[in-house]
Order: structure tokens, then C-alpha cells, then sequence
């Protein structure tokens, strides 16, 4: 990219934001009024404790993403916490392909739903549409009515630290599961390659995965007597290259945190030496060459064909097409040559923005009890997975081991309930989460622990930004990003030599990746000051 072109998408970037903002300042209707105009809606005096929630019934209105299951209002969750409660839900849910763009119609007509469940709000649509009076307070409602939301905060308190405003306002509610707080999908070995190799020691360096990646391709270890074998595959490096970084020490190709320091990794010299691994592994075709063009299933159809060595996933039987098993080993992080211990991210164990209370809702009391049922114990495990004998049973007498029950339809669960293909408002036990035994799921928790866990970091906290610090992250990171993703490719391919690394870097802080740091320097400050 030229440094014209970079300052003419810059400008342009500018005057649309610019567009944007005065777009939302020139409201022809401001909440009050609209609020005004909710007509039949009534405010209803709810029961402090317990159920039913209100007396006589209400209705509420609810928007949220559909993964194309079953209709909401079919759903056995909101059927039977309708006769718990006494609250009955109108829904609108768009497809989830659909759901990003329509949530933005959605407030941009101003013709807003009681709630949005599932929403994925993200921290600056949070501080844009509670700015605009859009989204109401939460923390005075949760301190009177939410006695399970304070407990996961007083258990948690990064949690109510994360989803706190720079206004010191709490406007939504996460998603909360820490059984396995992968960051991304892990890496798994096909273990029939290794077992064909006779390699019981997984690879501890880079150097050493280089080799084996090398066996892989050459000694033929799915027996079929052609050299077809694919050492490893992805899509586009999103599913892998957060791992691939990690053994060189980056903890993420953005802004993350380093000993207190927040650094941008797609400019360390670390970064640097990822990408010429990556590029061997390309040259020598232990890369797959089609990473960069294929599609989900064309990647599923190699693995189902037995020809990849190691790739992506949250578990490796759907991509080996055996079912999911203990002989499929996770990938050992390995140490590079820039690392002392490889750095793998994790998760903060929570999804942001999951449910919010808008300012038309004429009953928040009675909102904020319906949901803070799902932050509880029993709530939680009944929004999962409802009642014994509709997706699960016990596996033993003690009824402390729960199973899924065999047979049904792969999406059954989504049939019952909304906790399925999308993060919802809830806190999950791990004791609950971990309640659910077999074979693999015994195998994938002591994976976990032993080989994520065990090197991992959140690369950078679930952070709000002020208004004005957000205005200048969206000018930078639209266009930083984008370059940043086009010159990983180009690299790696070989499109562009490595010998550019320093017109890369500089093309970077023409765009302005030094001030996108001292923004998100400041933000992580005022995060780690805050008790």
C-alpha cells in the first residue's frame, strides 16, 4: 500500500465516522419521547422473591439471533420460565448470518425491543447506544433485585470490572462459562499419523515440529501409498496463527498485554520470526497451499479423507470423521527460538454483552429478576440443558455424573432451548460443566489444564474505552487491521519478501499503530487501577 493511498483511505475512513456521529447527535426523536409512545405498556409491581415473578402476566419484547433450529417461542426454556414467572416474550430473531447487520437497523430505526438476549454487544456499540440513552443503567437494579448476578461478582470481580462503563455504569450483561477458557479452537494431531510414525513424544521446539511435520509429509503414515498427505491446513491462519505466534512468544497479532506493557504484535521482531517459520513451512508445502482459498468444508472433506497431520477445531472427530476419542492429542506448545515458554491465549471465560435492558421497557424490575434466574445454580443448568430425559440422564445412582442420551438429532438441544450455537446470559458452575463425563470430555478437560492452561494468557482484558479514545481506535484499526491481515498472506506466501519488514513497520505507523497503543495504554491502566 502506497503512503497516498493509505492517506486517502484514512480521510475517507474520517469524514464516514465523522458522518456517523453527527447522524446519531441529529436524533429527530430522543428516548423520553419515543418511551412516551409505548402506549399499552404498563409497569406492573413484581414480587421481590421468588415466583411467580408479577402477579398478573406481562408481556415483553425480545430480540436475538436464531441459528435457524426452531422458533423461540417453541422453545420448552421460555414456555415453562412463562409459567414460572409469569412473563411472556414477543420475539424478533433474525437469522444469526443476518443478526450483526440487523441489530444495527434495529437502532438505527430507533424501534427498539424490551431486551436483547444473545446480542454480542460490543464494548463500543455499547458506549455509542448508552451514550445516545438507548440502554439503561443496570448496577441499582441488579444491587435490589439480582441476587445471583452480585454472587457471581463477588466471586468474580473482574467480571463487574469488565462489564463497567467508562461512565462507571454496568449497561449489559456477559455470558460466563471458565470450564475451558480456550481463546480459539485448539490444535490437535491426527493420532493414527502418529501412531503410523510410532512418535510417542510430541515435539517440545519448533524445530522439532518442523521435523515431524516433515515425516508427515513424506513417510506416507496414512498407508495408502501416495504422497497426499497434508501436514497441516487452515483457513486463512485465523484457526491456527494465534498458536503459531504463541511459540515465538506474541500473544496476539493486535494490541495485547506484555508484563504490563501493552505492545501492537504485528510489529515485534517476534512477530517477525513467526512469519519466516510460517514461510518455510509454505516453501516446503508442509503449509497447505490452499489456506488462504478454501472453505470450511472443503478443509472438514481432508480431514474426513484422512490426509491432514495437525489443524484446528473444537474437538477432532467432526474433522476426522470418527467421533470424538482420547487417541487425537492436543498439540503440545512448543518453544521457538525468541521464547523461553511459549504463550498460548486464553479467554477471560466470558462473552461481553450478552443482555441489555433498553430505555422503552416498561418493567426492568421484573426483567432484571427473569434473568438473573439464569445466573443461578439451578437456572443456569436448566437454560442448558433443561430436565432430566430431554437431552440428558444420569450415569450413575448417585446422580453426580451426567450423560447425554444417544440417538437424538445432533441439534436436538436447540430445539429446547437458546443455549445453543450462541453465547447467552448466564453464569455457568464448572462444577456443572464438568458434571457431563465420557471418555473424551475427561481427555479434553486434563488436555486443557496440562497444555493450554498451563502456558496461557488473556492477551487483553475486556476493556472499555472513553468516547473520544474510541473515536480515534475506529479511524486506525479499520484500516490497520486490514493491512496487517493482507501482509500476513503476502509474506507467508511469499508474495512479498521478508526484506520489506521495514517499510511495513513504517507503513504501520503511518497509519498510526503507535497512538493506537498509547490508547489502549491508557484504557489497560485504568482497567488494573480499578478494585
Amino acid at each position: 500500500m502506497k503512503e497516498k493511498n493509505i492517506k486517502l483511505v484514512l480521510i475517507a475512513l474520517i469524514l464516514s465516522v465523522s458522518g456517523l456521529a453527527a447522524c446519531s447527535q441529529t436524533s429527530t426523536m430522543s428516548p423520553k419521547t419515543e418511551q412516551s409512545q409505548t402506549g399499552s405498556k404498563q409497569k406492573e409491581k413484581i414480587n421481590q422473591t421468588g415466583f411467580p415473578i408479577v402477579n398478573k402476566k406481562i408481556t415483553l419484547s425480545m430480540f436475538a439471533p436464531n441459528v435457524g433450529v426452531s422458533k423461540w417461542e417453541d422453545m420448552k426454556f421460555f414456555i415453562e420460565m412463562e409459567k414460572k414467572t409469569n412473563i411472556h416474550f414477543t420475539f424478533s430473531t433474525p437469522p444469526l448470518e443476518s443478526f450483526e447487520t440487523r441489530k444495527k437497523l434495529l437502532f438505527a430505526s430507533k424501534e427498539l425491543p424490551d431486551i436483547l438476549y444473545g446480542s454480542s454487544l460490543s464494548n463500543s456499540e455499547i458506549t455509542a447506544y448508552s451514550k445516545q440513552g438507548f440502554l439503561i443503567p443496570l448496577e441499582e437494579l441488579i444491587e435490589q433485585y439480582a441476587p445471583n448476578i452480585q454472587e457471581m461478582f463477588e466471586e468474580y470481580p473482574d467480571v463487574k470490572k469488565s462489564i463497567t462503563a467508562a461512565d462507571d455504569h454496568i449497561y449489559t450483561l456477559p455470558s460466563v462459562d471458565r470450564s475451558l477458557p480456550w481463546g480459539q479452537s485448539p490444535l490437535w494431531y491426527n493420532g493414527s499419523f502418529l501412531n503410523a510414525l510410532h512418535e510417542t513424544d510430541l515435539p517440545g521446539t519448533t524445530e522439532e515440529l518442523y521435523a515431524l511435520l516433515k515425516r508427515f509429509k513424506y513417510e506416507d503414515p496414512n498407508g495408502n501409498g501416495k504422497q497426499d498427505e497434508i501436514p497441516i491446513t487452515a483457513m486463512r491462519m485465523t484457526d491456527i496463527h494465534q498458536w503459531f505466534m504463541g511459540f515465538f512468544g506474541i500473544v496476539s497479532i493486535k494490541h495485547g498485554v506484555y508484563n504490563g506493557t501493552v505492545k501492537y504484535g504485528a510489529i515485534q521482531p517476534e512477530y517477525k520470526a513467526y512469519l519466516e517459520y510460517m514461510h518455510q513451512l509454505w516453501e516446503e508445502e508442509l503449509l497447505d497451499h490452499e489456506t488462504f482459498s478454501q472453505s470450511n468444508e472443503q478443509k472438514i472433506a481432508k480431514g474426513n479423507d484422512n490426509r491432514i497431520g495437525l489443524y484446528a477445531g473444537w474437538g477432532p472427530g467432526a474433522f476426522l470423521g470418527k467421533g470424538d476419542n482420547d487417541e487425537n492429542p492436543m498439540v503440545k506448545p512448543v518453544t521457538g527460538p525468541t521464547t523461553v515458554k511459549p504463550v498460548i491465549p486464553i479467554s477471560t471465560g466470558q462473552s461481553v454483552g450478552q443482555f441489555a435492558i433498553t430505555h422503552v421497557n416498561p418493567n426492568p424490575e421484573a426483567t432484571i429478576r427473569w434473568i438473573d434466574y439464569s445466573y443461578s445454580s439451578e437456572g443456569s443448568a436448566f437454560l442448558h440443558s433443561l430436565d432430566v430425559g430431554d437431552v440428558w440422564e444420569w450415569a450413575d445412582k448417585d446422580k453426580t455424573t451426567r450423560k447425554y442420551i444417544t440417538g437424538l438429532p445432533t441439534n436436538h438441544r436447540g430445539t429446547l432451548t437458546p443455549n445453543y450455537g450462541i453465547a447467552v446470559p448466564q453464569w455457568t458452575r464448572i462444577d456443572f460443566a464438568k458434571s457431563f463425563k465420557n471418555k473424551f470430555a475427561e481427555f479434553n478437560y486434563r488436555e486443557t489444564d496440562n497444555k493450554i492452561i498451563a502456558n496461557g494468557q488473556v492477551p487483553f482484558p475486556d476493556v472499555f474505552l472513553k468516547p473520544e479514545e474510541l473515536d480515534q481506535v475506529m479511524e486506525i484499526s479499520t484500516v490497520l487491521n486490514d493491512y496487517v491481515a493482507q501482509m500476513e498472506e503476502k509474506f507467508i506466501t511469499g508474495e512479498e519478501p521478508l526484506s520489506k519488514w521495514g517499510q511495513y513497520i513504517q507503513t504501520q505507523k503511518e497509519i498510526g499503530v503507535d497512538r493506537l497503543v498509547e490508547v489502549y495504554q491508557a484504557a489497560y491502566d485504568r482497567f488494573a487501577e480499578t478494585k
